[in-house]
């Protein structure tokens, strides 16, 4: 199956290719995903009108979730549950796992993008998280006050965000009947925006049932940084789950077309565990380095000590509905 589509932010038929990607393995072939390399869904191409970077046209939907939620042949009772003994024995468990393995992390990321948002908005009213996950950020947002709620098209990320941490969480896609108009105060969507298809008309919705003068806080990944330019297609923003790469002025102009008013534009800085950085570096190092470096910290007992990173790679974004 293949989607070609007009640019996403200008709706212009006139793009140049950037780069085609590389084969990805066969799928009958075992993997490693730590050690596999960026492979976009299909070719890389850069608008000529807009200057948005995209994947046109899309080829392979594997990873791409164009219409939750992810129930697949599993018992809708799975939309709702908030029973963690349902996520065992699904694929998604070791995903959910090495995940949360990195909490303490998540938690001072969300609670460093809480305080970003907090100088924007000064009250603590209702808040969604487009995409929550598996809730460390909404969690943390219900903790400081605000009245928090999640979407998240995957059952698996869902059932553990209810389960681990009693937040309320919609198990879908966005769609335009999924929330009242004018409910909310605050929305966000935290490393979102690059997998949709369409993000103008998910914008044209978040616009919709935010209350006026609301908040949109989005972040994405950035390509307008000095790492992309030397690594170029071998960057790690071009995976097979990406269909639309955003620099800080084309998200931007995304927000305005569909009715927000910038406020504040960052670049925010990441905490992890030197062992997960180095999930990373085995990605171009290969695993045989890799592992003599992971040996290297287990025994120096450093592997859990926490790093701030900022490579200005993502960029954030807070707007204000117009």
């Amino acid at each position: 199956m293949l989607l070609s589509r007009p640019c996403p932010l200008c709706g212009q038929n006139d793009a140049r290719l950037w780069f085609d990607p590389p084969a990805p393995p066969p799928s009958s072939e075992p993997c490693d995903y730590a050690f596999q390399p960026p492979v976009p869904p299909g070719p890389v191409v850069r608008c000529r009108a807009c200057g948005l970077v995209y994947v046109n046209p899309i080829q392979r939907f594997g990873l791409i979730i164009q219409d939750g939620p992810t129930l697949c042949d599993r018992p809708p009772r799975l939309l709702d549950s908030a029973d963690l003994s349902d996520i065992r024995d699904n694929p998604e468990e070791p995903v959910i796992e090495a995940y949360m393995s990195e909490l303490e992390s998540k938690q001072v990321n969300a609670r460093n993008a809480l305080a970003r948002l907090h100088t924007v908005s000064k009250t603590r009213g209702r808040l969604l998280d487009i995409g929550c996950y598996c809730g460390v950020f909404l969690n943390e947002a219900v903790q400081q006050g605000w009245e928090g709620e999640g979407l998240e098209p995957s059952v698996m990320h869902a059932i553990h965000a209810r389960g681990r941490f009693g937040l309320r969480v919609v198990t879908d896609s966005l769609r335009d009947s999924t929330f009242l108009p004018e409910y909310f105060d605050v929305v966000t969507a935290f490393q979102v925006i690059e997998h949709l298809v369409e993000p103008v008309k998910a914008l044209a919705i978040v616009h919709r049932i935010l209350k006026p003068g609301g908040l949109v806080m989005i972040e994405a990944p950035n390509i307008d940084n000095l790492w992309v330019r030397v690594m170029g297609s071998r960057h790690r923003h071009f995976v097979d789950d990406h269909v639309s790469y955003f620099t800080p002025r084309t998200l931007a102009i995304l927000l305005s077309r569909a009715g927000f008013q910038p406020q504040k534009i960052f670049y925010p800085a990441r905490t992890l565990r030197l062992a997960h950085l180095l999930q990373w570096v085995g990605r171009y190092t290969g695993r045989a380095l890799k592992n003599r470096l992971d040996r290297g910290l287990s025994l120096a007992h450093i592997e859990s000590n926490m790093l701030r990173v900022n490579l200005h790679d993502i960029v954030t974004i807070i707007a204000q509905k117009t």
